[in-house]
């Protein structure tokens, strides 16, 4: 806002000396007044719109995600709402084995209600985000299993920069799947780690699917909630698809740990 406020500054110093000069007529009044009467009314505009569309996306996402989560949820109740993200909180079923715990859908969208990113936008693409997060079913397990995966398209430079720390420390995974080898940037705590826990064809399937949407898929048993779907909304999300590796990624989580926890106990 300071760009804004000081060009108000400089327009007010300025339009008193213009009323002083002669020869000017309706029009060059019409237009001293354009510019900034342009500018205050898209920043109002944008205030009222942009927050109105961001809650419009996480609305129609709710409906959407009660929809697929329909057999492990009653509800989802929106918490800690603001103008550009907020968090999804479950009503679980009692009558339903849920393979998770700890569950929320955090939104980080575009700030569309300021006018520098409205304009970076334009440029650079829209850039909003939906993330499924959990953690395994058994908090015990997953204090006891050192896991990290970590499964990034390789074209999301961005991710890859950001989290080149926690990379950096685990092994390099190849499956020997040209078109998942090629596509993503796997990392294990160990490779023993990761082609075990990716062992299994179903949860390579659902990831493969939803490919042009995911941005990063992370199993950390250092974090909390340890299980993270971070994917793009734009037109290759669909969220029952993304439901149903979710779904298939706690139920991997749980069944690696287990096993693992009943191998210690020998």
């Amino acid at each position: 806002m300071k760009p804004i406020l000081g060009f108000f500054e400089l327009y007010l110093e300025y339009l008193p000396r213009s009323f002083l000069q002669e020869g000017y007529g309706m029009i060059d009044y019409f237009l001293l007044f354009l510019g900034p009467g342009t500018v205050l009314f898209f920043t109002f505009y944008l205030l009222w719109a942009g927050r109105r569309k961001n809650h419009k996306i996480m609305n129609l996402s709710r409906e959407v995600l009660l929809e697929v989560f329909a057999d492990e949820f009653d509800d989802l109740v929106m918490d800690q709402m603001s103008s550009n993200g907020g968090l999804l909180l479950p009503k679980y079923k009692k009558s339903y084995d849920i393979p998770f715990q700890d569950f929320r859908v955090v939104f980080a969208l575009e700030e569309r209600h300021l006018m520098l990113s409205v304009i970076i936008s334009w440029f650079a693409g829209v850039n909003d985000y939906i993330a499924l997060e959990a953690n395994s079913k058994k908090g015990e397990i997953r204090t006891q299993i050192p896991t990290k995966i970590q499964i990034i398209p390789k074209h999301e430079e961005g991710q890859i920069k950001k989290h080149q720390d926690l990379l950096f420390k685990l092994e390099d995974i190849e499956l020997g799947l040209k078109r998942f080898d090629d596509f993503f940037l796997v990392k294990a705590t160990t490779q023993r780690t990761g082609t075990y826990f990716l062992g299994d064809k179903n949860l390579l399937k659902l990831i493969h699917n939803v490919r042009r949407a995911i941005v990063r898929i992370s199993v950390n048993s250092a974090d909390d909630p340890s299980i993270r779907i971070y994917a793009r909304i734009n037109k290759d999300l669909y969220l029952p698809k993304l439901h149903a590796l979710f779904i298939s990624l706690c139920n991997r989580v749980n069944e690696v740990s287990e096993k693992v926890v009943m191998k210690k106990k020998h």
